[in-house]
């Protein structure tokens, strides 16, 4: 045997020791360091944003849909669920988050930590993510009139592009977002308490906002609500929407004062769910514009699902939103919606109508 063929072997098995004790070491590390016990509640809320007790419930409740290890040196399920936790709230390299004091584990291990809390919380979306029922309407339209003095509304629609890696070469143009680079396009409707009721994250950055509300369940309920004769509810949306009699866009060139009182009040109600994006980016950066997702569509997808429950979680648990960074304010833009097939202009006509009325009634005096 060559001296070469020697040379390698042993450097090889020099390889797997130095792997096989940084996997001890790692072992002893997760053993006797526990960050329930170590962080002070300060530090956990900076590094988990969500307090210890809140903490401790989650993971109780995502048990039941983490996978069971037999493994002796299994990850405890505590630090599969704070890994996860600490790289949507940093979006830093997963190397980076295993290499934490609190977490000691390789890369690999907080991939498919991540992975696996992120599918339990797709599982357990429909507690948290929940579109209102018709007997819910006038209690969201009682509550935006007090906040907005706007008459109606049961929710306000956006869009916002989140950075994914590009993916394959035969599907990479879905992706291709008009800003550059590869996104998703997330539609997310919410109430006037910054908790999300409807989110749809399965289209590329190419998809126009139109597009993706008219191919989510949230317009096909409301759609058939309305022809139902539930009648007099609306979201707000941006220009980039559809006119709908149930959704209300602003008046692009108004002809008097009361349309541009309409258009003040429609603009400012409609911040809301902007800075409801606002909240969720800076609360969890794994989704801010700085942060790119590293992962195939799909899988992006279920981190961004993912996200939208952590963040229903803790709005619902009344836990102060952070500061908004101003950046993460109005980043999808506004895009002129163009429609062209005759049924959607006889809907738009009613719509007008029926926005004409709101003018009229509400705004005109």
């Amino acid at each position: 045997m060559s001296s070469s063929i020697i040379l390698y072997y042993i450097s090889q098995r020099h390889r797997i020791e130095q792997r096989n004790s940084l996997r001890i070491l790692r072992r002893s590390l997760r053993d006797h360091h526990n960050p329930f016990e170590i962080a002070t509640e300060e530090s956990f809320f900076e590094l988990y944003r969500m307090p210890k007790h809140l903490c401790l419930e989650l993971i109780e409740e995502l048990k039941p849909f983490l996978p069971k290890s037999r493994r002796v040196h299994a990850i405890p399920c505590h630090l599969i669920v704070l890994s996860s936790l600490r790289f949507f709230a940093t979006g830093s390299f997963q190397r980076s988050v295993g290499q934490d004091n609190l977490s000691a584990l390789s890369q690999t291990s907080v991939s498919r930590c991540v992975t696996m809390v992120a599918k339990a919380l797709n599982n357990i979306s429909h507690n948290y993510i929940i579109f209102p029922k018709q007997e819910d309407f006038p209690g969201l339209k009682i509550k935006f009139m007090e906040k907005y003095q706007f008459p109606g509304i049961i929710g306000v629609i956006d869009g916002t592009h989140i950075k994914i890696s590009a993916p394959r070469r035969e599907i990479e143009h879905i992706y291709y977002c008009r800003k550059g680079g590869h996104s998703k396009n997330v539609m997310i409707i919410c109430d006037s308490n910054y908790i999300i009721l409807a989110a749809n994250a399965r289209f590329g950055g190419t998809a126009h906002d139109s597009y993706v509300w008219r191919s989510s369940q949230a317009c096909r309920r409301l759609e058939d609500l309305y022809t139902g004769g539930e009648r007099n509810y609306w979201l707000l949306g941006d220009s980039g929407y559809p006119l709908q009699p149930w959704l209300m866009t602003p008046i692009l060139s108004t002809c008097n004062t009361s349309e541009e009182r309409y258009n003040i009040a429609h603009k400012s109600t409609r911040a809301l769910v902007e800075r409801c994006i606002g909240i969720l980016k800076s609360r969890f950066r794994c989704l801010s514009k700085e942060r790119t997702l590293y992962y195939s569509p799909p899988k992006a997808g279920l981190i961004i699902n993912a996200c939208l429950v952590l963040h229903n979680f803790l709005v619902r648990k009344k836990i102060p939103h952070p500061e908004i960074i101003s950046e993460e304010m109005n980043d999808n833009g506004e895009q002129t919606n163009a429609t062209a097939d005759i049924s959607c202009r006889n809907i738009s006509s009613i719509a007008k109508r029926q926005r004409s009325e709101i003018v009229e009634n509400v705004f005109a005096q």
